[in-house]
């Protein structure tokens, strides 16, 4: 199975209960965030969550970005709120994928996805110019893989556990200094 298989689309209110199912299977318990947190991320950044389906419709991964400041990241449990004021990252916030769709590059797919979205998207205050999320559960060499290193960060990661880490790239790889 590759990831030409599932079909990208935006994420839908009615997918929630999929989307939750979904973060059950992948992450640890301290890191699930209720269906508020995910409504509200979808209300406030509607452009900016996604979801691959299967052909008999069932969801095999989700994806929830949203516009942020470089070093500023929402904390974990953060529903929405004004992180696109001033903006120039895109945050990937939540990204799981099922078990029966590991393996055929979908988490890259999105991510792909998403940058290039961000890339092609006028903000207020201009373009995006970065991409960063926060790797946990030991994802740091998978995020690495895809051009992400360590960057420095104003606040504190601790509501994303031991080991959390900021990582950034540039949306574009001609940003890299």
């Amino acid at each position: 199975m590759t990831s030409s298989n599932f079909r990208l689309r935006p994420m839908q209110g009615a997918d929630l209960p999929a989307v939750l199912a979904l973060q059950a299977r992948a992450y640890a318990p301290f890191f699930h965030e209720d269906e508020a947190v995910f409504r509200g991320k979808l209300a406030a950044f509607p452009d900016w969550c996604w979801v691959a389906q299967m052909a008999d419709g069932e969801l095999a991964a989700y994806l929830f970005t949203q516009p942020a400041r470089l070093g500023r990241p929402p904390c974990l449990g953060d529903g929405g709120g004004s992180q696109g004021d001033g903006a120039d990252t895109l945050h990937l916030h939540d990204m799981a994928v099922s078990p029966l769709a590991r393996g055929a590059g979908l988490a890259a797919r999105m991510t792909a996805h998403a940058m290039k979205a961000a890339q092609k998207a006028e903000f207020r205050h201009g373009r995006l110019r970065w991409a960063s999320l926060i790797a946990v559960q030991g994802s740091v060499p998978y995020w690495a893989r895809h051009g992400f290193v360590p960057g420095q960060v104003a606040p504190d990661l601790s509501s994303y556990g031991p080991g959390a880490a900021y990582l950034v790239r540039p949306l574009a790889p001609k940003l890299l200094p």
